[in-house]
């Protein structure tokens, strides 16, 4: 009977410890590289297709975006290759569409970074907090482990 108590007790204490552990692992992935932190999709499901150089800066052009459910097209400032301050955002529903003008606003930098996120919080409602990027509902999609995003120049 004793042994069978240890047996236990070292089994709950296993499980215990491999929980915790995957709770530490969280906030490393906020504070670094975050690797895949959004929805894995196939490249198959989820496309994007904007050109590399557009002029203006009040709107930008998606020729082609394809979503595996409801999404978002969100535009981000490019801040030293990485996404900034958000300046535009536009909902679209699951599968193809095409020609999405995507209005645009406080653009002060030459780069903008195109990404499609998920609507998976509240139905059209944009939920996503960069600060809390991987807890957020609304995260973008990954497809071969990287960011289903573009870089777009503006002239």
């Amino acid at each position: 009977m004793r042994r069978r108590i240890i047996a236990v007790a070292i089994t709950v204490l296993a499980f215990a410890l491999l929980a915790l552990g995957g709770c530490a692992a969280a906030p490393a992935a906020e504070s670094g590289d975050m690797g895949v932190w959004g929805y894995v999709v196939a490249a198959k499901n989820a496309q994007l297709e904007v050109a590399p150089q557009q002029q203006g800066h009040t709107s930008l052009v998606v020729e082609r975006v394809l979503a595996p459910e409801d999404a978002w097209i969100v535009v981000h400032l490019e801040v030293d290759g990485k996404p900034g301050m958000r300046v535009g955002l536009v909902h679209v529903t699951k599968g193809e569409s095409t020609i999405i003008s995507v209005p645009l606003e406080g653009v002060t930098t030459p780069n903008v970074i195109v990404a499609v996120h998920a609507d998976r919080g509240t139905p059209g409602t944009f939920d996503f907090d960069m600060e809390k990027a991987t807890s957020s509902f609304d995260r973008p999609f990954f497809v071969d482990e990287k960011e289903l995003a573009k870089v777009v120049a503006l002239n």
